[in-house]
């Protein structure tokens, strides 16, 4: 699996899907699907969110069998 990727570091391509870590409304870290907007704004759900602090890839899906 791959590591967490600081948005410091680096960012994803805009629209790819990809797992984030934000703070939620109660300041604690949640791990979300999301994709970066490619205006320094992320689409987190149903919500656009800037606090996205790391991302990574999805996983590859299971096979099937």
């Amino acid at each position: 699996m791959s590591e967490w990727i600081s948005v410091a570091e680096r960012l994803p391509k805009p629209h790819e899907t990809v797992l984030v870590i934000r703070r939620n409304q109660r300041k604690k870290l949640s791990v979300e699907c999301g994709y970066y907007m490619g205006n320094g704004d992320w689409q987190v759900g149903t919500r656009l969110t800037r606090p996205v602090t790391h991302w990574m890839p999805l996983p590859e899906l299971p096979k099937e069998g």
